[in-house]
């Protein structure tokens, strides 16, 4: 009986593993020290994967209405045509699942967790870098260049975070190139888990909140910037400053573009760059987080590959054995020794 439940579990799908893990190990730890009783939950908690989900389930729905495919389904019971019937809507649920779990973990975890379990805040000692490496803190010494089209533009690139990954996550999806959408999520889970560990370790506030006080200027955006302040502010989550997911996740995925699509990388490294400097001009994040996302981002490319390529279920689906093919090709050609002997 043991043999064949761990058998199962090494033949499934890794990032299916790593959802049910993680959601059982937290209904543990809510249910032994009764977090659950002040456990805060909503519809904000999904959206980040909830977007191109809703957008396929659409999309599949139509299909299934406007389908014109009747070809034996007067032969096959109620059950089974159900089954056909609805099996676009099941592929979703299957291959989406996973990541909206993980993602409902991750932005419910905080709200709820955080100082429960550090309640020593990082921001003197992050702040304190700050000032060692440029002398005071980067949100201050950019008070002078405040203007409020800069507000603007930079909040829309912030924002742009809750559609940028998962739209080209829906692209690799859409195009049926499934093995690259999943590396590409397990990618995602990776460096969510990795961030939900460095925000229990380092929580923090970030430059907005803590020094508060000590700005002279207000951001000063226009419409578009309190639409977004608002938003931001009712779904943010607290204390995710170390490291920097917003420049992280971009980074993480301008590799895996470099690798599927090269012609859409140097426009993703613009794009990081631009979040680079809208994460510390809004004051969300202090400049060693947005070093730290540098260092953590690669570490995710590696290490879930690593995962991917060892785990026994990705060895039967053959993913592992396309990253494989693909670290191997991007290694230079040995170029042929001048000493072969002549034929």
């Amino acid at each position: 009986m043991i043999r064949t439940f761990v058998s199962f579990v090494l033949r499934s799908r890794l990032e299916n593993v790593m959802a049910v893990g993680v959601s059982l190990a937290l209904l543990v730890f809510f249910l032994t020290t009764r977090l659950f009783r002040t456990f805060h939950f909503g519809m904000l908690d999904f959206l980040f994967i909830l977007l191109p989900v809703g957008v396929l389930g659409v999309k599949a729905l139509l299909g299934l209405l406007l389908s014109s495919e009747t070809d034996g389904d007067e032969n096959i019971g109620p059950a089974k045509y159900l089954g056909r019937f609805f099996q676009p809507l099941l592929n979703i649920v299957r291959d989406w699942f996973p990541f909206l779990l993980l993602s409902a973990c991750y932005y419910s975890l905080y709200n709820n967790l955080v100082l429960r379990i550090n309640p020593h805040t990082a921001d003197v000692f992050l702040s304190k870098i700050d000032a060692a490496i440029l002398g005071n803190q980067a949100s201050i010494l950019l008070e002078p260049f405040i203007h409020p089209s800069v507000t603007d533009f930079f909040n829309v690139i912030y924002f742009s975070h809750v559609v940028f990954f998962p739209g080209v996550a829906l692209y690799f999806y859409l195009k049926r190139e499934e093995k690259m959408f999943r590396r590409l999520m397990m990618g995602y889970l990776t460096i969510i888990l990795m961030g939900i560990t460095s925000y229990i370790l380092v929580p923090a506030v970030g430059p907005e909140k803590f020094f508060a006080g000590q700005y002279t200027r207000d951001l000063q955006g226009q419409l578009i910037s309190r639409s977004v302040d608002y938003i931001i502010n009712v779904g943010r989550v607290g204390y995710d400053c170390f490291p920097s997911l917003h420049v992280g996740i971009p980074l993480l995925l301008s590799f895996y573009l470099r690798d599927y699509r090269r012609r859409a990388f140097v426009p993703a490294i613009i794009y990081v760059a631009l979040m680079c400097c809208a994460t510390i001009y809004l004051r969300y994040h202090y400049v060693i987080d947005v070093i730290a996302a540098f260092a953590y981002a690669p570490a995710a490319y590696f290490l879930n590959d690593f995962l991917l390529c060892h785990w026994p279920g990705e060895k039967i689906s053959g993913l592992a054995a396309q990253i494989k093919e693909k670290h191997h090709t991007a290694r230079p050609a040995q170029s042929p020794s001048v000493n072969q002997p002549e034929t």
